[in-house]
């Protein structure tokens, strides 16, 4: 007995849904994201932070100072985004905005003390959070990831 459209139809996207499940990249890197980013919020916990303070925390500090339209670029997070960490990062004393001396209509981003004593205090669980995650895709495959996440990464449209 032939199926029915909708019975086709259902079967015709079940086998697309199991196809992309296995095979799309969005979906196995949000995969892998949720799993990682697991591991370093258990990893920081004790800290108060999460990975997404600790990532623009990690940005700032390597400059010193940066232009938030830079920051965000720089680190593939939307302004509004962004903002969202800044202000919950500003409320707890780890970063500061001032106006840009050279340009008075952007302003740039710094950590302060607070927030560089913080972040020599989360080293060493970041660095445990490397290594289980490290672990978690083996040595060898998490190189490989890192390569090509850098080199992904530098290719996309600024």
């Amino acid at each position: 007995m032939p199926r029915s459209s909708a019975e086709q139809l259902r079967a015709d996207v079940q086998r697309a849904a199991r196809e992309n499940a296995r095979s799309c990249l969005l979906f196995r890197v949000r995969a892998l994201s949720r799993t990682l980013t697991a591991l370093y919020e258990e990893e920081l916990r004790p800290l108060g932070l999460k990975p997404s303070q600790m990532n623009v925390m990690t940005a700032v500090a390597a400059r010193g100072e940066e232009r938030l339209s830079t920051l965000a670029d720089r680190i593939a997070l939307e302004p509004s985004s962004l903002s969202r960490v800044l202000d919950v990062m500003r409320r707890n004393g780890w970063v500061e905005t001032v106006t840009d001396p050279d340009d008075e209509r952007a302003r740039l981003v710094r950590m302060t003390d607070a927030g560089n004593a913080l972040y020599a205090e989360a080293g060493p669980l970041w660095r445990k959070a490397q290594t289980r995650a490290r672990k978690l895709l083996g040595q060898e495959d998490a190189e490989v990831f890192a390569e090509l996440a850098n080199r992904s990464l530098s290719r996309r449209a600024p």
